[in-house]
């Protein structure tokens, strides 16, 4: 897998979505966003796509995606002290995980994300 051209994809739909959610309309500041989307970015790479999305399907790549992102904004939002934690962590979750169905697809359409062989038959759910 061609790692930097699949992370700078990822980071092209995290960030931004991250900076008009959380700062934008949550009032966190930018630095924290973007540092809190780093993190983001790298835990769910290692987790979700390196890991998980070649073992099983788009959906269920997506759903552990959006947990993770769930838990790591949730977590990262307390730790910082933001004010508010969960709402904008469940927003911003749904929305990340949104764009992760079609980062997913993406990486299957730019030979991108290597496919078990009993696998390829369920690359379309």
């Amino acid at each position: 897998m061609e790692h930097g051209k699949a992370l700078g994809m990822k980071a092209l739909m995290v960030l931004p979505i991250m900076w008009i959610i959380m700062t934008l309309i949550f009032d966190i500041s930018f630095w924290s966003t973007t540092v809190l989307g780093i993190i983001l970015i790298a835990a769910a790479y290692a987790l979700g796509d390196v890991m998980i999305f070649p073992r099983t399907s788009n959906m269920i790549a997506t759903i552990s995606d959006f947990g993770l992102a769930l838990v790591v904004l949730w977590i990262g939002l307390a730790v910082i002290g933001a004010g508010s934690t969960f709402l904008p962590a469940l927003v911003t979750a749904i929305a990340i995980a949104a764009g992760e169905w079609f980062y997913h697809k993406w990486l299957l359409k730019n030979d991108l994300a290597p496919l078990r062989e009993n696998r390829r038959l369920s690359e379309n759910y």
